[in-house]
């Protein structure tokens, strides 16, 4: 797996309302981020965020990154979408 995988099961397991597993996913996501291409390491910051709860900055990031990177526009329209209900978990 790489690390947007990883980030799109954290984002999944936080919209179920499974925190513990998110986190895991996440963290997995960004070790593997570590060495990839800034397009993959921005993704897994901004499913960080919003498994994090963090919806405005998630927001700010993702219209950065799809102005550079246009071709994720439809995942992280996904990411918004489940994070939207992850992020309500945490408040």
């Amino acid at each position: 797996m790489n690390a947007t995988e990883f980030a799109l099961l954290a984002v999944l397991a936080a919209d179920r309302g499974d925190t513990t597993t998110a986190l895991a996913q996440i963290s997995r996501a960004q070790r593997h981020a570590r060495s990839t291409a800034r397009r993959e390491r921005q993704f897994v910051q901004i499913a960080a965020l919003v498994v994090g709860g963090q919806r405005e900055r998630a927001a700010g990031l993702t219209l950065e990154h799809t102005a550079e990177f246009p071709d994720d526009a439809e995942l992280l329209a996904l990411v918004a979408r489940q994070g939207g209900r992850a992020a309500d978990a945490w408040d």
